[in-house]
C-alpha cells in the first residue's frame, strides 16, 4: 500500500506532529497483538471488516472502522484472523487540537469511532485511506497552531518529551512558576494524565523501543531514568502485563 501524497507532505505533517503509517500484513497466523500505551493518540483505519479490540473502557470485543484512542496506561489487544490492512495515524497532543479542534483529555483513555467527533471527517478519512489520498486530506485539515491551551502545560509536556521523561516535576514546577497544584491541574485538563503519570508513560515508550532494538535491558534501565532493572521490569509489568524478556518474546512472534 503506497500513499504517493504522502511522501510530498512528510515535511509537513511531521512538524504538525502527524505520522501516517499503512500497513498491509498477509499470511501470518491467525492470533492477538498488543496496542500499547504510548505519548502519541493513535487513529486507526482499517480497510477490511474492521478492526477488532478489547481493552481500556471496552465492553467486550468492539470492532471499529474508524477509530481514535487517547494516552492509555494499559494496553489493548488487537484480535486479527492473519490479515491485516489499513492505516495508522500517529498524533501528537497538538496534532489532537488541530485535526480535532480538542484536548486529548477530551478523549479518555478508551478507544471509539472518529464518527464520534466529527461523522463527516471519519468518511473523509476512509475514503482517503482507500484511494490513497490520505496525505492531502490530513494537510487540508490541519489548523496552523496549537492553540487553546495553558502555555505551561504545553511547556511541560515538551519538556518531559524531550528529556525522554527523565525530568522531576518539581523541575516542571520550578520552570512554570506555579504551584504544584495548579500545573498539574492544568495539565491534567490538557492531556487526561498528569505529569508523573506523562513522564513514566514516554520513559516506558523510550525503554520499549530500545528494548525491541536490541538494546539489553540493563543498560536501558541504567540510561532510561530507572532505579535500577527490577525498577524497569514492574513498570513493563504494569504498562503491558508481562516482564521485558516476556514481552520481547511475545513481540518477535506476534506477526511470525
Amino acid at each position: 500500500m503506497e500513499f504517493r501524497d504522502v511522501r510530498g507532505l512528510t515535511a509537513r505533517l511531521s512538524r504538525a506532529g502527524v505520522r501516517v503509517v499503512p500497513y498491509d500484513v498477509v499470511g501470518t497466523r491467525p492470533g492477538v497483538h498488543l496496542g500499547l500505551p504510548s505519548p502519541t493518540v493513535t487513529v486507526v483505519i482499517d480497510l477490511r471488516d474492521g478492526l477488532l479490540l478489547t481493552g481500556p473502557g471496552l465492553d467486550g470485543p468492539t470492532s471499529f472502522r474508524c477509530g481514535i484512542g487517547g494516552l492509555h496506561m494499559s494496553p489493548f489487544v488487537i484480535h486479527h484472523d492473519g490479515v491485516q490492512r489499513g492505516v495508522q495515524l500517529s498524533l501528537t497532543p497538538g496534532a489532537v487540537r488541530r485535526l480535532f479542534d480538542v484536548p486529548v483529555r477530551a478523549l479518555g483513555p478508551s478507544t471509539f469511532e472518529v464518527a464520534d467527533v466529527d461523522q463527516s471527517f471519519a468518511a473523509r478519512l476512509v475514503d482517503a485511506a482507500a484511494t490513497g489520498a490520505i496525505g492531502s486530506v490530513l494537510a487540508e485539515r490541519l489548523s496552523d497552531s496549537w492553540t487553546g491551551v495553558d502555555p505551561d502545560a504545553v511547556r511541560a509536556w515538551r519538556d518531559i518529551v524531550r528529556t525522554g521523561g527523565r525530568v522531576s516535576v518539581s523541575h516542571l514546577v520550578e520552570r512554570s512558576g506555579r504551584s504544584a497544584r495548579r500545573l498539574t491541574g492544568v495539565f491534567t485538563s490538557e492531556f487526561g494524565i498528569g505529569p508523573k503519570q506523562a513522564a513514566r508513560l514516554v520513559r516506558f515508550d523510550a525503554a520499549r523501543h530500545a528494548l525491541e532494538a536490541g538494546t539489553p535491558a540493563c543498560d536501558v534501565a541504567a540510561t532510561g531514568g530507572y532505579a535500577d532493572q527490577a525498577h524497569l521490569s514492574r513498570e513493563f509489568v504494569d504498562f503491558t502485563g508481562l516482564p521485558p524478556s516476556r514481552f520481547l518474546q511475545n513481540r518477535r512472534a506476534e506477526f511470525a
